[in-house]
């Protein structure tokens, strides 16, 4: 399980490294690395172990051809799949990063079987002013 948050940049060439605290977390049962970006909610990018995506992929991909609605089209298309330089930089795809909001600053932060990487202003904004108390409350914790 994903948890926890890092404060991190994009390199010139669009690139980051996934914090290596989560990295463990996106390897398959065959001990290989192999995870997905895709369009998110509230404007940010989330990252899944491939196995994981396809479990969630699974439970959407059943609608019918009358059934088809823009959140689904907006989700398949968007999805990219991750590839690792030899030192373990991954390029953000344009699109997602446009998205996004993106420029330099992110925070990646770790939420159960997914990460979301955010733009640390987009970021600091969804959260400022949140009632942190009552949030948990509604969670039930």
């Amino acid at each position: 399980m994903f948890k926890g948050m890092f404060e991190h940049q994009l390199d010139d060439k669009n690139r980051l490294r996934i914090p290596s605290k989560f990295k463990k977390e996106l390897t398959g049962e065959n001990g290989e690395r192999s995870y997905s970006f895709f369009r998110g909610m509230n404007r940010c990018i989330c990252v899944m172990a491939d196995e994981d995506l396809d479990d969630a992929i699974a439970s959407i991909s059943e609608e019918g051809i009358s059934e088809s609605n823009h959140a689904s089209a907006m989700f398949f298309s968007s999805i990219f799949s991750a590839e690792e330089d030899a030192q373990g930089r991954v390029v953000l795809p344009a699109a997602l990063k446009r998205m996004a909001g993106i420029q330099k600053e992110i925070v990646t932060i770790g939420r159960g079987k997914r990460l979301e990487i955010w733009s640390a202003e987009k970021y600091y904004e969804y959260i400022d002013g949140v009632d942190y108390d009552a949030a948990l409350k509604e969670l039930g914790i």
